[in-house]
C-alpha cells in the first residue's frame, strides 16, 4: 500500500474511532487500530490541526462539529437509515402505531425519521417527533448503549457521569445501570414507559452491522390504549422481524 494512502487509511479509521464513541484516548485508539502510541498521536495531533477533533485536559480527543458535518453525507447511519427506511414503513403497516428510528448523536439518541405522520392513532404530543432522546431513559437509548460495543459503552456512560444526560438532568450513572443493560441484551429490546412523555410506552431494538450500532428502531404507543404486557406481547416479534430484515439487507448491501 502506498504511505500516502496507508496514512490516509490510518487517519480515517482513527476519526471514525472518535466519532463513533464520541470521546476516546490515543491508547484506546491505538489498542483498536494495532497501532504505537506515538504513530497514534501523531494522527490524532493532524486531525487537531484539521479542526475535525478536539482534545480536553484529561487528554480525550472529541468530534467536533465539522465531523457532524461530513456526516451528512453518505456515512454507515445514513446508509443504515436509507436501508431501513422501506421496512419501518411495512412495520408501521403491520402494527399501526408510531414506529421511529434514531441514531447516536452527542450523547443522545436523534430522531432520524418517523412513521408518525402515517399513524391513525397518532401521538399528538407537541415536539415527540423532535425532540432527542436521553441516553439513560429512553428506549431507544437504553438499546444502543446495551448492544455497542462495551468499549463504546463504557465511554458514554463515563462522559454522562461526568457531564451530566443533556436530555434528561435528572437522570443518573447508578450502580445498577450495567446490570439494567445487561438484562436488555438478553431479552433483545429496551423497554420505556417514558418520562418526558407519561401516557407513551416504547419498544426499542439496535440495528447492528458487523459488531456496532448503526442506529435504533422503536415501536412507540399510548400507555392508555395498550397496556404494557400486552404491548410487548403484540409488537417485539414484529420489531425483532423488522430488526433482522434490515440488518440483513444492510449484510446484503454491502456484498454487492
Amino acid at each position: 500500500m502506498n504511505e500516502n494512502i496507508r496514512a490516509l487509511f490510518r487517519g480515517i479509521s482513527a476519526l471514525r474511532i472518535v466519532s463513533d464513541t464520541g470521546g476516546t484516548t490515543c491508547q484506546q485508539i491505538a489498542n483498536e487500530l494495532g497501532l504505537s502510541r506515538p504513530t497514534v498521536y501523531r494522527i490524532l495531533e493532524t486531525l487537531v490541526a484539521s479542526g475535525l477533533v478536539s482534545v480536553d485536559g484529561d487528554k480525550v480527543y472529541h468530534p467536533t462539529f465539522a465531523v457532524r458535518a461530513l456526516e451528512n453525507g453518505l456515512t454507515d447511519r445514513a446508509w443504515a437509515l436509507w436501508t431501513a427506511t422501506p421496512t419501518l414503513a411495512e412495520l408501521q403497516k403491520e402494527v399501526v402505531w408510531t414506529c421511529e428510528i434514531a441514531t447516536f448523536e452527542d450523547y443522545a439518541m436523534v430522531r432520524r425519521d418517523s412513521m408518525h405522520l402515517e399513524n391513525p392513532f397518532r401521538i399528538d404530543v407537541r415536539n415527540f417527533d423532535d425532540r432527542p432522546r436521553s441516553m439513560l431513559t429512553s428506549a431507544l437509548g437504553r438499546a444502543y448503549l446495551a448492544f455497542a460495543p462495551d468499549q463504546e459503552t463504557d465511554l458514554i456512560l463515563r462522559h454522562i457521569e461526568r457531564f451530566g444526560d443533556p436530555v434528561d438532568p435528572e437522570a443518573r450513572v447508578g450502580t445498577q445501570t450495567r446490570a439494567q443493560l445487561a438484562t436488555v441484551r438478553e431479552k433483545g429490546y429496551a423497554l420505556e414507559q417514558r418520562l418526558a412523555y407519561p401516557h407513551v410506552t416504547s419498544i426499542a431494538a439496535p440495528v447492528r452491522f458487523r459488531g456496532r450500532v448503526l442506529a435504533c428502531i422503536d415501536v412507540a404507543w399510548i400507555s392508555r390504549a395498550i397496556k404494557v404486557q400486552e404491548g410487548i406481547d403484540q409488537f417485539v416479534p414484529a420489531l425483532m422481524r423488522a430488526q433482522t430484515e434490515i440488518e440483513r439487507n444492510l449484510e446484503r448491501d454491502a456484498r454487492d
